[in-house]
């Protein structure tokens, strides 16, 4: 036992024996062969139903379960499963452009549905298989043993159809992958004729003028440029922009968008589902139903609301939807490597490479010149057996009496056969031929069919010899059996060519159904939004938390949030979730850093909005941005004034930023709207107050650090601040003696921004802060006094909200 026990390096032992997988997988399952086309168990599959079964296209159908018994006994060692799914495939016309396997029964569908087992199935070949298999019986093809040595198999099939452009391949290898898509097979024998005519030609002449684009099944449009293409099949590789088709159907007052065409590979249901989520959460306002009444060909319908833009809705699915997405093509194909190079069986040994679109077809051209002229000689060589015969009959017919003779005193079948041939000097073959036949072919009329049969033989013999010894000939022959089949299996191409389409671009507004909505967020940052709300006490929170901000507004405005970091976080309102229960946490829609909370929300809608007086319009510079205007006042006593419309528009995760803080624990304490008439009331924590008109801070374009709004101690800091544009209106305090303050215009002189303001208390500090409660009218234009919504508190600066 120890004596069979070899050391082995572990890692030259492990990277050998995979290199020797990886090659296996890559050669002899996932990738085709750049000159029949097929994968080796779709080689065998179609051999198999050939020459082992005969299910010729006039033949009847037999059962699945046969041919993959036959195929895997016989030829291809893995599991019966895989054998039928290749099968399945070469059957359906939803994935081949040109199926080679006539299936009976449920082969699978668009939609994602598999084939019905293979015992419940039926196949047999189409016509154009037959035209990859019919020269196997004249040598045309180099054979291998099968896995078991019992049986001999084709290398590869002798296709006279470039059937690896006209169906295309996927697969993955090791360390490689394939995916080329499926043409059209006029277009592509065309190219074939083309580049035997001229083999100068290019790939920018043979995309012009021959093979235009990929033709995919179901026949989807191609988006591409002439350009892009040109580069795809120069490379090897590249993207094809596919695109579903569509038309608008009328029915009396309704319209309806019918999909006829979806994009190659794509799951038909799927397609479905993901349209109608998108109609059911109101996504595209336009479609108000989705059903399919697809047949053999594809049949969705959109159901358009009464006066609404089907380009639109259109412009949103191709988007939002795979009804636009990308074919990756990648060219790679395994090619022999050259005529000396020989595997381990004796056949030829390939390589997988990247091939442009030349390449390919003059390495199938090639091909067919190599199985033609095998065949051209195949056939020589029994035509010649068949005239050295003929020869030995014409030989004896002038001595037909003598030779009756001979055969009447010989002593057998083998004496006569050797005196013959000594009379007559012929050989075994000639003497043997003599024999064999019957006494009536001797007559005068049978030997001049004999004779004339001679002379057809020799002329077709000697046209046989002509071609091959002239290129010219052959070439000429391959290109008119190419036209042949071409006029023979010519169909329309399915995918129009469109190229680049023009982008309709539609607002968002375009997609969004205008709801009037109530915006609720709590303390805790929460939020949500309800069509309407009896109480404010209504309103459901979670356990200690409190409804902090209820601004009316519509689906079609914007809310933004406005946080201790200086950050602006914007969304629309039709993405806020319609709920009667706790909303949603604003941290999972925005990316909030540890311990940033909202501290104002304020809408684009104009309800929400203050009203800007004549007095201030006068004094508006036409530089000047257009209010309202943003005032945030920060923990280290700046304040700033920036434009809301600059944060009106959503932002992404990150949102943007409204106020440059100074280094260490400098915060945003508060913001708020303001037309530019209103007065600053502001507390600091050591209990200074101080009131100035918000004129007086500058209104700056963009972010920035601000102004110096009060003029602190350095262990002060400011608490918050309100708006008030009347004199009772202000921002009432609490000391730490129990004292209420209200910090207003009628008990505190307006001065101005920068000084240290008044002390409310030499020896206390500020214990709470409480601001009057959100005013929002509720119409822009509305006159009337208007309605409280909900309080609003700042930080006391202990690190609690108060």
């Amino acid at each position: 036992m120890a004596e069979d026990i070899q050391s082995v390096v572990l890692h030259e032992t492990t990277q050998r024996r995979y290199l020797n997988y990886a090659l296996s997988v890559i050669t002899s399952r996932a990738l085709p062969d750049v000159r029949d086309g097929l994968k080796p168990v779709q080689r065998r599959i179609l051999y198999a139903m050939y020459h082992n079964l005969g299910l010729t296209p006039d033949s009847k159908h037999r059962k699945s379960a046969a041919v993959v018994g036959e195929v895997m006994a016989k030829y291809h060692p893995h599991g019966d499963q895989s054998i039928y799914d290749a099968m399945v495939r070469l059957a359906q016309d939803f994935s081949l452009r040109y199926p080679l396997v006539d299936g009976q029964g449920n082969f699978g569908s668009m939609d994602g549905d598999g084939a019905a087992a293979m015992r419940y199935t039926e196949a047999k070949l189409q016509h154009l298989a037959i035209e990859m298999l019919s020269e196997l019986r004249k040598e045309t093809v180099p054979t291998r043993a099968n896995y078991d040595g019992t049986l001999e198999e084709p290398v590869v099939l002798p296709a006279q159809v470039p059937n690896l452009l006209i169906n295309g391949a996927s697969g993955i290898a090791v360390g490689m992958a394939t995916n080329i898509p499926p043409h059209h097979l006029g277009e592509v024998i065309s190219g074939c004729v083309a580049l035997i005519d001229n083999p100068a030609l290019t790939v920018e002449d043979l995309v012009k003028d021959y093979i235009l684009a990929p033709d995919f099944p179901g026949g989807p449009a191609i988006l591409n440029t002439q350009e892009e293409l040109i580069d795809l099949y120069t490379t090897g590789s590249g993207a094809i922009e596919m695109r579903g088709r569509w038309e608008l159907e009328k029915e009396a007052r309704r319209s309806q968008i019918v999909i006829t065409a979806i994009p190659y590979g794509l799951n038909k249901s799927s397609l479905i589902m993901d349209i109608a989520g998108h109609i059911q959460t109101g996504k595209v306002p336009q479609l108000v139903d989705i059903r399919d009444e697809s047949t053999e060909d594809v049949r969705i319908v959109l159901e358009l609301k009464r006066g609404a833009n089907p380009e639109a809705a259109m412009a949103y699915l191709f988007r939002r939807t795979p009804l636009q997405t990308r074919f990756n093509a990648n060219l790679t194909c395994l090619v022999p490597v050259d005529d000396a190079a020989l595997s381990l069986d004796g056949t030829e040994l390939t390589t997988p490479k990247r091939l442009d679109l030349k390449s390919i077809l003059k390495a199938f051209l090639d091909f067919r010149y190599g199985v033609t002229r095998a065949r051209l000689q195949y056939d020589l060589r029994k035509l010649e057996a068949r005239i050295h015969i003929l020869k030995g009959f014409a030989i004896i017919f002038n001595a037909l009496d003598e030779a009756i003779q001979i055969i009447r005193k010989s002593e057998g079948k083998a004496d006569a056969r050797q005196k013959l041939m000594d009379r007559f000097e012929l050989d075994y073959e000639q003497a043997e031929a003599i024999l064999e036949t019957k006494l009536y072919r001797l007559a005068r009329m049978e030997i001049d069919s004999i004779l004339d049969e001679l002379r057809e033989k020799e002329t077709l013999a000697e046209q046989l010899r002509v071609l091959l010894a002239n290129d010219d000939k052959l070439w000429a022959l391959i290109r008119d059996e190419l036209e042949a089949i071409r006029d023979a299996y010519d169909d329309r191409r399915l995918s129009p060519i469109s190229g680049p389409v023009e982008e309709k671009n539609f607002s968002e507004e375009t997609y969004i159904v205008e709801e009037d909505a109530f915006c609720i967020v709590t303390r805790q940052g929460w939020f949500k939004r309800q069509k309407s709300y009896s109480d404010l006490d209504a309103i459901r929170v979670r356990e200690g938390d409190a409804v902090g901000w209820v601004l009316p507004s519509t689906t079609i405005h914007t809310l933004t949030f406005f946080t201790n970091m200086g950050k602006a976080y914007t969304l629309r309102v039709a993405d806020i979730a319609q709920t009667t229960g706790y909303g949603e946490p604003i941290g999972a829609t925005f990316d909030f850093s540890d311990g940033e909370h909202v501290v104002f929300v304020a809408s684009s809608d104009p309800r929400c909005q203050p009203r800007m007086i004549d007095e201030v319009k006068a004094t508006l510079n036409k530089e000047d941005p257009p209010p309202p205007w943003l005032i945030a006042m920060s923990r280290n006593g700046r304040v700033l004034r920036v434009p809301f419309e600059n944060f009106a528009e959503p932002s992404n995760r990150n949102g943007r930023t409204f106020m440059r803080l100074d280094d260490g624990d400098d915060r945003v304490v508060d913001a708020a709207l303001c037309a530019g008439h209103e007065v600053i009331s502001m507390i600091t924590y050591q209990t200074f107050a101080l009131l100035f008109p918000v004129r007086e801070v500058n209104i700056l374009s963009s972010y920035g650090k601000g102004v110096q709004a009060i003029r602190r101690n350095k262990d002060d800091h400011v608490l918050g601040f309100v708006l008030t544009s009347e004199k009772m209106h202000g921002i009432t305090v609490e000391t730490d003696r129990g004292r209420e303050e209200v910090i207003r215009p009628n008990k505190y002189s307006i001065t101005s921004r920068g000084n240290r303001g008044r002390q409310l208390s030499r020896t206390g500090h500020i214990v709470r802060v409480a601001r009057p409660p959100i005013e929002i009218s509720a119409e822009p234009d509305d006159t009337e006094p208007p309605k409280p919504l909900s309080p609003n508190v700042v930080d006391d600066g202990q690190g609690s909200l108060v």
